[in-house]
């Protein structure tokens, strides 16, 4: 089939310029360059058709901890470094710098995605959207800092990373006391300002409560499913049906797949969620440049490669239609609902 237009929930293109590309299997250039092995850049996403990346404002350090590296190593299935959220607030002030100079250093080609009539341009444009989403509640110290953020141009927030928050407990919490009183708050300041509600990386309880919380539609923007792999990073049939309750979607992401690392394994959790739960809750959370200290599997290395997905999804039986809503037509329509509430910004894009 032709390649439909691709909306990514969540790739750390900030990541890779912050860290130096550490941990990555390849190395640091120009983002306008067409470097070989490198999960994506400006030639790629035009090649595969990319109209918006939700794109990662990530706030923690790497760090020496072995209780940290055991946690993580043993949820993820693979060695992984320690991180803290030390110093969170300036990481990711930071981050969003990275997206300003992006933006600015090639204008013809990126645009970041502040209001409606954005979103629309990105998708029906020649340029492409960065929607910037911060990973993890950590830089902020009450649930109203969250204005002062919307205001440098983050439209998405996960209430949680890898770590437990005083807003909710992550999925690696000792103790799943789900969404906090904070926590509440912060959803309705969410709610009230249009961003987007993420629960990647939280508690099941955390799926829940917001669920029940929140006026407009949660996601989890990369994670798969945990029938097929169980691990606390992925999503069991009762947190799928609590964003499916609120209008949201659940983006598949290129690990935590189990079994072989592959196109195939990616395309079986798909249809595990689109069997069961329908055509309009699936989307696509590649976590593309924060594949740290792993390898993206075989048949999806960088992003061109997700037409290989969409044809073996096709393959499996869905439908064509189905493939559209995949794409991008399902985070479209979660987009352009939170959009309605976006005021017009101070920002500029030209």
């Amino acid at each position: 089939m032709k390649s439909p237009p691709i909306i990514d929930l969540h790739e750390d293109l900030s990541y890779y310029y912050v860290s130096g590309a550490s941990g990555l299997s390849f190395g640091l250039d120009e983002l306008g360059k067409d470097l070989p092995g490198r999960h994506g850049d400006i030639p790629k996403f035009r090649k595969a058709n990319v109209k918006i990346v939700v794109s990662s404002v990530f706030c923690l350090l790497p760090t020496i901890s072995p209780r940290i590296k055991e946690k993580l190593s043993g949820g993820y299935g693979f060695k992984l470094r320690a991180w803290t959220p030390k110093a969170a607030p300036l990481t990711s002030l930071e981050h969003v710098k990275v997206y300003y100079q992006l933006v600015k250093s090639y204008p013809n080609d990126l645009m970041l995605v502040l209001t409606r009539r954005d979103v629309e341009e990105a998708v029906k444009g020649d340029r492409i959207g960065l929607l910037l989403s911060m990973e993890g509640a950590h830089m902020l110290e009450d649930p109203y800092d969250l204005e002062l953020y919307y205001n440098l141009g983050i439209r998405s927030i996960q209430l949680t990373w890898n770590f437990d928050t005083r807003y909710a407990a992550s999925c690696f919490s000792a103790k799943d006391y789900g969404l906090t009183g904070e926590g509440e708050e912060l959803i309705r300041e969410a709610n009230r300002l249009g961003v987007i509600v993420d629960l990647v990386h939280a508690s099941k309880q955390t799926h829940l409560d917001a669920a029940d919380a929140s006026k407009l539609p949660i996601i989890n923007s990369h994670g798969n499913a945990r029938k097929i792999h169980n691990t606390p990073r992925n999503l069991d049939d009762e947190m799928y049906e609590a964003i499916k309750r609120t209008g949201g979607v659940a983006g598949f992401m290129c690990a935590l797949m189990g079994g072989e690392r592959d196109v195939e394994a990616c395309a079986d959790n798909i249809m595990y969620v689109y069997e069961n739960f329908g055509p309009d809750l699936i989307a696509i959370g590649t976590d593309y440049f924060g594949l740290v200290d792993t390898e993206p599997p075989r048949g999806l290395e960088d992003i061109t490669k997700i037409g290989n997905l969409f044809n073996l999804l096709l393959d499996k039986g869905m439908k064509e239609e189905d493939i559209e809503k995949l794409a991008y037509k399902n985070a479209l329509r979660v987009i352009l609902e939170h959009a309605e509430k976006w005021r017009n910004h101070t920002l500029e894009n030209d």
